[in-house]
């Protein structure tokens, strides 16, 4: 990140801190277009995407003060906070509705150019949530497995077993023919 956007960030969080409206619509306007991409990866309903980025949202702006330019970005910070929610959320209502969270993939990596998205959507929603998360935190989020025991709640080690099952996972439901991957499934009919 160049110095001007670095400063202009500090600024933000310092007029949010005053509770200035006009920075908090500066932060706002430049966060929910990636923040809302970062929690459909998690949320796949759009009322409960919604839901989410407000709740975000608030908490952004009530722990704005812990912001620490000199460790990261505005947009990093507040996108760890935004994931945390929407795991936090889609756990609580998969209880509450005893049915699995629904997940969305938003990124669509090479390997899966020739498959139709939506069909992937629908062969990655069978995985086991718990593995999914980490798998998208590591993969498409970039967090480290370190990051990922924080915000999930559990150890490094659990962390990596789930993604290494979650590999297995996406191994024993797909092929690679050369640079494209193809569905076991489509490939039986």
């Amino acid at each position: 990140m160049n110095e001007h956007n670095e400063a202009k960030e500090r600024l933000w969080a310092e007029g949010c801190l005053k509770g200035n409206r006009k920075a908090q619509k500066e932060v706002f306007g430049f966060l929910v277009p990636y923040l809302r991409g970062a929690v459909r990866r998690y949320i796949f309903d759009e009322d409960e995407v919604q839901d989410v980025l407000q709740e975000a949202f608030i908490r952004i702006f009530r722990n704005i003060g812990q912001f620490d330019a000199d460790r990261g970005t505005l947009r990093g910070w507040s996108a760890r906070i935004a994931i945390n929610v929407a795991i936090t959320e889609g756990k609580k209502r998969a209880r509450q509705h005893a049915l699995p969270g629904q997940v969305e993939l938003e990124v669509q990596p090479q390997v899966f150019e020739d498959m139709a998205m939506e069909d992937l959507m629908e062969e990655l929603k069978e995985m086991p949530e718990d593995q999914y998360n980490v798998l998208n935190l590591h993969l498409v989020d970039g967090y480290s497995h370190r990051e990922i025991s924080d915000i999930m709640g559990i150890t490094v080690d659990l962390s990596r077993q789930r993604l290494a099952r979650a590999r297995k996972w996406v191994q024993t439901r797909f092929e690679l023919s050369g640079d494209e991957m193809r569905s076991i499934n489509q490939n039986r009919a």
